[in-house]
């Protein structure tokens, strides 16, 4: 049985599922692929791609944090944007493989799991993402878009011909802005209005195997609009230092810095 949960949510896309939380997504072209995100990484990703395709791809990090970036340490080079690579070397380090290590459920070990092997395996080469870069896969075109806000490096991958976005954590039903590495909401705000036009009818989240409606964006804009320290209330998470505050409204919720 694989330790990962794969689907094909659409004709060019698949996802895998990893159940510590997280989703990847594997964009086939004709000619070529590509991996979005690398989830924790305790179990090998490269073979899960290698069931779903023979193609050549190149693996893209929609931004550094740990639930995303370290399955990258199977290979020997990620595309990143700049902005989160010190974000990367950070939550991609032994410290944090090892609180990875330390807080998994024996459930979630894969047989035959190597511990000290997954904690001292060294990262990636990091390649500076450009935005509006496109990776041309064949019948398919994947534009590296801005989603700065969730982190200053946090990107998306449009897919013109499938009219899809991929986004990683930068816009999701339970958004986190109070990290030391967040920015503004008001920033946060900015970049979804400037998302809502770009040529897309749905899009995909890193915590979320479900198409979202671009119409979400729109409500996600307006729980960020309402979210105020009077209306939300404390949110206990590990991250008691920071103040974190939740508002929620309609289903959906941003954590926001309390003063």
């Amino acid at each position: 049985m694989s330790y990962y949960t794969l689907a094909k949510p659409a004709p060019s896309l698949h996802s895998i599922y990893d159940p510590m939380g997280a989703y990847c997504y594997l964009i086939e072209g004709q000619h070529r692929a590509l991996l979005f995100d690398a989830v924790y990484g305790v179990s090998p990703l490269r073979d899960v791609v290698a069931r779903i395709t023979p193609k050549p791809y190149e693996v893209v990090l929609g931004h550094g944090h740990i639930d995303h970036v370290n399955g990258a340490h199977e290979y020997n080079e990620v595309w990143l944007h700049e902005s989160d690579f010190d974000l990367f070397k950070y939550h991609a380090s032994a410290e944090f493989r090892t609180n990875i290590v330390n807080g998994m459920n024996e459930k979630l070990r894969p047989a035959g799991f190597d511990a000290q092997a997954y904690i001292s395996k060294p990262p990636p080469r990091l390649k500076a993402l450009p935005i509006g870069h496109v990776f041309d896969l064949g019948g398919e075109q994947a534009e590296v878009v801005a989603m700065e806000g969730h982190t200053a490096g946090s990107m998306g991958l449009l897919l013109r011909n499938a009219r899809i976005l991929l986004n990683s954590d930068a816009a999701n039903p339970h958004i986190w802005m109070f990290l030391n590495e967040s920015l503004p909401t008001d920033q946060y705000i900015a970049m979804l209005e400037r998302t809502i036009q770009l040529p897309f009818d749905t899009f995909y989240a890193g915590h979320s195997g479900d198409a979202h409606p671009k119409a979400d964006m729109e409500k996600y804009i307006q729980v960020a609009r309402n979210a105020t320290l009077e209306k939300a209330k404390p949110y206990n998470n590990g991250f008691e230092d920071l103040k974190p505050h939740i508002y929620e409204e309609s289903g959906m919720a941003i954590v926001i810095r309390g003063a």
